[in-house]
């Protein structure tokens, strides 16, 4: 079983697992920088209205929020929004014959989306390129539909060990590319505590990065 619940990127003195909407839910905090105030929720369970989620935290930290919305570690929906109004959403490994993996194959929306992400990233005080916003955004889909072929096509010659192989690679785990993008977009986040599950998932960013 995977983590199913919310992500949750923004900046704040106070801890955000203190502030509304997150107040009275299952709340951790995963991730947090001592200098600036940037912080890394994590949400346990299913939520209603992200985007209005999203739009209270930026009037509660008057800074640029961004919101993975992640179903058992498979896929997640990225929403973003901030006080200048750089809002964007996209998914990370959408279902096969989604909408999502639809849009992902329409490479220029994809890069308006990572446009868009590029100037809420400097809102939020970083400089950053579309190129490697549009590869974190559409690696996740890549990977694993390799991942499946492989897969299929090592059952097909009936090599196990291949087989093996292709699994002992694949990345499980969706909070990883949400990870990975958050990398990108210069918000990295240490783990809180080295040795939770989010630091090792934290851990993997660095050795899948392409």
């Amino acid at each position: 079983m995977g983590f199913t619940g919310l992500l949750i990127l923004a900046r704040a003195e106070a801890p955000l697992t203190d502030l509304d909407p997150l107040a009275g839910h299952d709340a951790e905090l995963v991730g947090r920088h001592a200098n600036d105030d940037w912080q890394l929720a994590a949400v346990t369970g299913h939520t209603q209205d992200t985007p209005a989620w999203a739009a209270a935290l930026v009037d509660a930290t008057t800074a640029p929020v961004l919101i993975a919305v992640v179903d058992d570690s498979d896929t997640a929906l990225l929403l973003a929004d901030s006080p200048e109004g750089h809002r964007w959403i996209t998914v990370l490994n959408a279902p096969a014959d989604s909408a999502g993996r639809a849009a992902v194959a329409d490479s220029r929306a994809m890069t308006a989306i990572a446009e868009t992400a590029v100037a809420w990233a400097a809102e939020a005080g970083h400089t950053v390129t579309t190129e490697p916003v549009l590869e974190a955004f559409c690696a996740a889909d890549r990977d694993n539909r390799a991942a499946d072929q492989a897969f299929s096509d090592a059952l097909d010659a009936s090599d196990f060990a291949a087989t093996n192989e292709v699994v002992r690679n694949q990345i499980s785990f969706i909070e990883v590319y949400v990870l990975r993008v958050l990398t990108v977009l210069g918000l990295s986040m240490p783990a809180a505590e080295a040795d939770s599950w989010w630091a090792h998932l934290a851990s993997q960013v660095q050795t899948h990065s392409p």
